[in-house]
């Protein structure tokens, strides 16, 4: 991502339904007409941030990928118009996207947004696939920047923690499936962070994880003997992708961000990598950033005498809704006859030559039953029964108390980050002193400052990455916002949120200049609700089907809205079924003024779904401990080799490990400093030692 300038994403107010449901359609009518009449043994994937659209020089990033003979690339900083114009100029399959489109020499077959990250599925030859996911990580703060400024490897790989590792654990956990199947995978991406591999002594935590996920970095493994920092390199060293426009960095900080990785061990092999720019491509080169392309030569399938490789594996759960069912065909098929069901061995649905079947809408924590019978020129071999057991819906919490000074959620995966690099150089984390901030029910509480917003791209990005639609509608129709908040003097209008997180309109909840609460749509509460320089428990619930929306400050209603329906209109949230993020805080999009107000912020909570008006009241007012208690914490210990390993589920963080040499006592020392890990892991020792965990 071009260090200086944030593109935005999307800009509808009232939402289309995404452009990829009907690109994706388009190209499986072509799948029919383009499949190859032999396995592919090689394929070429490039990861290309293209800067903004393409804006510098569009017809070059086309050029480029020409050039490259590139068959997969992933795009960053690519929305869908560019996308699908990209494609269009290379006769190329395309996944439009926000700002990590795809496209494909080959067909789609499968397409999945996955936060701000993406997935396609090809198949060139019956039987033969491959997966490419394509992410974007978040730019700012920028941890080489730090590392440069004396910041120490603490700081930096904390603020690792909380920026970026969230979108990518996501990204991660939703590839593991993907990962433990047969085909080969590839990961491409504008990861905004180095790699350990190219430092002496300093394990960047995207990376690490990446490699601790079974991916291999397919640009070091062919190039082992490049040097390592921590001699800063040169903006033209080999492997630096970041950047090779030295107008375009500040700091005068160069390093490898852009990557391909790869899954190794599922028939693809990398055998020659380069980075891509004006010295061996397009020239002038359009980018702040290098490509990358990776040659991979490919192992086919070797198909059997019935059907093989399920997709998903038998016996696989929590299986996520929009699956695509997959296999090895037999090698002798003319046909094939797909079942499925809830009892075995499942109901006819459909004949196909594909090696693919697309079951649509499946019901949540439901065990399915499948069978693929193979048509030959002999007859009919019936095929093994397969099954999968599909995820259940559960309510998300998500809850942020800024206890440990950043943005790491305390309960819950969902994403808070920095809109831009100005929100958080004016962001400030403190303590109330009970003075010039005011503690909260008499105890001193963590809090973030929120400034006051001096720019349109101002703000906090929330991403729901467990949320899917609900409510009877495409987006996420029914939800809980609790916000306890402080508005110190002069009292006046203060945005919310936005539910466009591209903030191209008008904010949709308001506190007003007379203390009401709301908006015009949906209504204001009475004035006076909120004074200045007092804590309070705004909460807001929502349920647009029944058209009914609630607010409440300390647990007692202001305002109840009761009308028409709303689903999916002005007031629907992005789920993650779309890219990008679903929500923008405390900022707005109207011109004529500045609407937005410094606020004190001690938690923020969000539920997918309303939350009663009992429940709100239970809630009560604002508590320097935040809004939600944790579930009852479980805590496991297992042995790893020599090492001891403690994880843990429920409660809510932070968290902190501490032992014990006796349970009779009543001193315990800290294993571990305050995280929001759920793991904790160290050598063993010879002596006896208990240990527990701590939260919240």
């Amino acid at each position: 991502m071009n260090k200086l300038n944030n593109d935005m994403k999307r800009t509808a107010k009232f939402k289309p339904l995404p452009a990829r449901a009907w690109g994706i359609a388009v190209l499986l009518l072509a799948l029919a007409l383009t499949t190859r009449a032999e396995p592919l043994t090689q394929v070429k994937v490039m990861s290309f941030n293209i800067w903004v659209q393409g804006a510098h020089g569009l017809s070059n990033v086309v050029e480029a990928i020409r050039t490259s003979g590139a068959d997969l690339v992933g795009l960053q900083e690519c929305n869908a118009a560019t996308a699908q114009t990209i494609a269009t100029a290379l006769g190329f399959h395309v996944l439009p996207a926000s700002g990590c489109s795809i496209v494909s020499r080959y067909p789609i077959v499968n397409a999945q947004t996955i936060g701000g990250s993406t997935r396609i599925t090809v198949e060139p030859h019956p039987g033969q696939r491959l997966h490419l996911f394509n992410c974007h990580l978040p730019a700012y703060p920028y941890g080489p920047y730090d590392l440069k400024n004396g910041q120490s490897q603490a700081f930096v790989i904390n603020q690792e923690n909380q920026t970026r590792m969230p979108s990518l654990n996501l990204l991660l956990n939703a590839m593991q499936p993907w990962l433990a199947g047969p085909d080969a995978c590839f990961l491409t991406g504008d990861f905004n962070a180095p790699s350990h591999l190219d430092y002496a002594d300093f394990p960047w935590p995207t990376s690490v994880v990446a490699v601790e996920a079974g991916l291999g970095d397919s640009y070091r493994e062919l190039h082992p003997g490049n040097r390592k920092f921590p001699s800063p390199f040169a903006y033209d060293e080999p492997g630096i992708t970041w950047t090779p426009r030295t107008d375009q960095e500040p700091e005068g900080v160069f390093d490898r961000i852009d990557f391909l990785y790869y899954s190794p061990g599922d028939g693809a092999t990398p055998t020659h990598s380069i980075e891509l720019d004006g010295r061996n491509s397009a020239n002038p080169w359009p980018s702040d950033h290098r490509a990358v392309l990776t040659t991979f030569t490919l192992t086919p399938p070797t198909p059997g005498e019935t059907v093989g490789e399920p997709f998903p594996m038998t016996g696989a759960t929590n299986v996520r809704g929009g699956i695509l069912l997959t296999w090895l065909p037999a090698s002798n098929m003319v046909s094939q006859a797909v079942y499925l069901g809830t009892n075995s061995p499942g109901e006819f649905r459909a004949n196909t030559t594909n090696s693919y079947f697309a079951p649509g809408a499946l019901t949540p924590g439901t065990t399915y039953f499948w069978r693929v019978d193979t048509t030959t020129a002999s007859g009919v071999v019936t095929g093994p029964v397969w099954s999968f057991t599909t995820a259940a819906v559960v309510p998300q919490t998500y809850e942020w108390t800024f206890a440990l000074s950043n943005l790491t959620a305390a309960l819950g995966q969902g994403v808070l980050a920095f809109a831009d690099a100005t929100t958080s150089n004016l962001t400030v984390f403190g303590t109330t002193d009970g003075a010039s901030v005011p503690h909260i029910g008499g105890q001193p509480a963590k809090f973030m400052r929120v400034p006051q917003m001096p720019a349109p791209q101002n703000g906090y990005l929330v991403t729901f990455t467990d949320s899917g639609p609900n409510g009877g509608g495409a987006y996420i129709n029914q939800y809980t916002i609790i916000q306890d908040l402080l508005v110190p003097s002069p009292l006046n209008w203060a945005a919310l949120f936005n539910t466009n997180p591209g903030n191209a309109n008008d904010a949709d909840f308001y506190i007003a200049g007379d203390g009401s609460v709301g908006i015009a749509e949906l209504g204001y509460s009475s004035a006076g609700v909120i004074a200045a320089n007092t804590w309070y428990r705004v909460a807001l619930t929502v349920d647009l089907g029944a058209g009914a929306v609630s607010y409440y400050v300390n647990g007692t209603p202001v305002h109840t809205r009761a009308g028409a329906p709303l689903l999916d209109g002005r007031f629907a949230l992005y789920s993650n079924l779309d890219p990008g993020a679903d929500l923008l805080l405390f900022n707005e999009g109207d011109g004529s003024g500045n609407y937005t107000h410094q606020l004190y912020l001690s938690a923020w909570a969000f539920v997918d779904r309303a939350l009663t008006a009992a429940e709100i009241a239970a809630l009560g007012g604002p508590k320097a401990g935040g809004i939600f208690p944790g579930r009852a914490l479980k805590a496991s210990v297992a042995r790893e080799g020599d090492e001891l390993l403690l994880s843990w589920v429920g409660g809510k963080g932070p968290f902190q490990v501490q032992r014990t040499a006796s349970l009779f006592s009543s001193e315990w020392d800290n294993a571990s400093p305050p995280s929001y890990e759920r793991m904790f892991s160290e050598p063993m020792s010879a002596e006896t030692q208990f240990f527990r965990v701590v939260g919240h």
